[in-house]
């Protein structure tokens, strides 16, 4: 088999890989690094939203085609609550022109190239790794790897689904308003688990509407779509609509540890631990670690880092989540209740980020029911310390 080598392979042309390579070649860092990109589709991928809360500035802020100030809760029992959000703002880029900005930029640049084909192997060796394609095998000091593969589970580790079914809907009249993006809908059946529904105004006349769940299995593709039309018709109030457009995703949600080295392997988003278990939400704590990434490669040529965005404390939080979701002790659509009303969104939405004192991370746990959180802390702290490593 031919062999080809390069200073860096990225294996997967998804938001995690194209961001790290976009910001690391913006910054000049890899200027003078040859750079191999991997995917079985490099460019014609099936449009996605890609939706986070933020305050302060991101790199990719100019893609950002809508910004919404006003978040609402709708909780099980239709009560309707404003969230107070601060300098929050609830945000969402378009796949498609996330990939058409980084690539216009990328394939301009003679030190990168972009191979089509699957991934078969990644084998990390003393100095330098392996990449093994079907007909080439590539070899390169680091590869970073966003190729997401469902991990073998220990003792005490969960594994729910989210997953969902969004549609991009035009509606003329009877819409929520335009300033407003309904975070968490729970005037929904929770007979499958925690539901919710999604709903973000991106024009006067164009309304973004998600069905998701928190559940071990995905649905018939008919049960999302009779769901999302009974949400719209009777909810929403909205009887004449047409789909423009509709995606589908599952995001795993585990507490299960990844490593985020192997060697001179380096593991980026899901397949890192950058998706928050407890949400599904990625995009921030994935560009937190790439700004790691990219500020150790200035202070020492390597990408090692030491302090995880998501470490031991969210670990635990995550796993009591999961626990509780999980026994159905504690229903989501009343947990999340319970947190939206009796805690500040500003205080969850940097709970959610890692950003918390201690203090702040008591205001979460006060909000909620004592008795199936303590006993799932407990249960998490156990498999923790004596699960098999």
């Amino acid at each position: 088999m031919r062999v080809e080598k390069c200073d860096i392979v990225i294996c997967g042309a998804g938001l995690a890989g194209m961001s790290l390579l976009y910001r690391a070649m913006k910054s000049g860092l890899w200027k003078d690094q040859s750079v191999i990109v991997i995917d079985s589709i490099i460019r014609d991928k099936e449009e996605r939203i890609w939706s986070f809360w933020k305050q302060g500035k991101t790199d990719f802020d100019e893609l950002i085609f809508k910004d919404w100030h006003h978040l609402i809760f709708y909780s099980n029992k239709v009560e309707r609550k404003a969230l107070k959000t601060g300098q929050y703002t609830y945000n969402s880029i378009s796949s498609v022109d996330f990939f058409s900005h980084v690539f216009d930029y990328l394939y301009a640049l003679p030190n990168i190239s972009f191979i089509t084909a699957e991934v078969n192997e990644v084998i990390n060796e003393q100095q330098y790794c392996r990449v093994i394609t079907p007909e080439v095998t590539y070899s390169s000091t680091y590869v970073f790897n966003s190729i997401y593969k469902k991990p073998e589970l220990r003792n005490g580790d969960y594994y729910l689904l989210q997953h969902f079914k969004g549609w991009r809907i035009k509606c003329s009249y009877d819409r929520p308003a335009l300033d407003e993006a309904y975070l968490m809908d729970f005037r929904a059946s929770q007979v499958h688990g925690t539901t919710f529904f999604y709903t973000l105004p991106v024009a006067e006349d164009v309304l973004f509407v998600e069905y998701t769940l928190f559940s071990e299995v995905v649905l018939p593709d008919k049960e999302y779509t009779t769901h999302l039309h009974a949400y719209i018709t009777r909810v929403l109030g909205i009887n004449t609509y047409e789909i423009l457009k509709e995606e589908f995703g599952v995001i795993p949600m585990t507490n299960h540890r990844f490593e985020r080295f192997d060697g001179n392997i380096i593991y980026l988003g899901t397949a890192g631990g950058d998706t928050r278990a407890s949400t599904g939400y990625t995009f921030t704590n994935l560009q937190k670690t790439i700004t790691k990434i990219l500020d150790s490669w200035e202070k020492t040529g390597t990408p090692f880092f030491k302090k995880e965005t998501l470490g031991l404390k969210q670990s635990l939080y995550d796993a009591t989540l999961l626990g509780v979701l999980s026994r159905r002790k504690y229903h989501g659509y009343q947990l999340f209740g319970d947190l939206f009303k009796k805690t500040p969104a500003t205080i969850i939405f940097k709970f959610l980020d890692a950003e918390t004192s201690l203090w702040e991370d008591m205001m979460v746990m006060k909000s909620l029911r004592i008795f199936p959180f303590l006993k799932a802390f407990i249960v998490a702290v156990f498999w923790k310390i004596f699960s098999k490593k």
